[in-house]
């Protein structure tokens, strides 16, 4: 048992690139499965009562978050360095969870929106994610961040939770604008470092000769937001009460 727990938490037990491995499907259909059961359970319940079992969720996933940074955390940097969110899927982990547990509007659409775009493509290419055969500890912790962000806005806007409205949408681009001085400038400023957290120098989703990878990303991310806000529309037009039992909820 402490060999497990060894390997779990610290060793690991197989390490090399498992992407699209078992432990990498089973979380996909873990994530679909998810969206699927609390879409369905909690289709005809009440804001607070959907807020409550999400809440439970992002406790849940921001235990799992800090847990492993503080269980790695070697003194090496300050303790702020270590916990501080620089991804932008661990800056949707941490105040997208927060947002939810205190019941947070404000700027919402930001954390549901980029969230979910974020989450969707990582597990499409979770790269450095699964490199173990098994699950760990660390593998485990990326699954729920990734798992927290994409769920919860899933279920919020399939059950009509929250409504994407178009007149929120500036909320989206001023924190992805937040997000860019985050990672690029105040990285540097605070640890002196420049990592690229925001792969605005790497080959990720692709790149085209001559283009830099900052205006490809940019335009992708304008395109994406867009085509979510979108789809929502479609959707609540196909489902008019869902935007009429927010609305009255808000009202009353």
């Amino acid at each position: 048992m402490k060999s497990f727990f060894r390997k779990f938490f610290f060793e690991g037990f197989e390490s090399g690139e498992f992407m699209f491995g078992f432990t990498h499907i089973l979380s996909i259909v873990f994530v679909i499965l998810s969206i699927v059961l609390f879409t369905f359970f909690l289709r005809n319940k009440d804001e607070k009562y959907i807020l409550g079992k999400m809440k439970i969720i992002s406790a849940i996933s921001l235990l799992i978050y800090f847990g492993r940074r503080l269980l790695y955390y070697d003194g090496n940097t300050s303790l702020i360095e270590a916990l501080w969110p620089f991804y932008l899927c661990n800056i949707n982990t941490i105040f997208l969870s927060l947002s939810i547990i205190f019941n947070i509007k404000k700027g919402r659409d930001f954390f549901l929106v980029t969230g979910l775009i974020g989450g969707i493509f990582t597990f499409l290419m979770p790269e450095g994610i699964f490199v173990d055969r098994y699950l760990t500890f660390s593998i485990l912790d990326s699954i729920m961040s990734h798992y927290v962000i994409i769920v919860i806005p899933m279920v919020l806007l399939l059950t009509g939770c929250h409504v994407l409205h178009l007149k929120n949408i500036y909320q989206v681009f001023v924190g992805l604008l937040i997000c860019v001085f985050n990672s690029e400038i105040l990285q540097k400023a605070l640890f002196d470092k420049s990592f690229d957290y925001l792969f605005f120098r790497s080959t990720l989703p692709f790149t085209i000769p001559g283009v830099p990878q900052f205006l490809i990303l940019s335009s992708l991310s304008i395109i994406l937001v867009l085509l979510v806000y979108f789809l929502d529309h479609r959707y609540i037009e196909r489902h008019p009460e869902k935007i009429k039992e927010e609305l009255a909820y808000r009202q009353g």
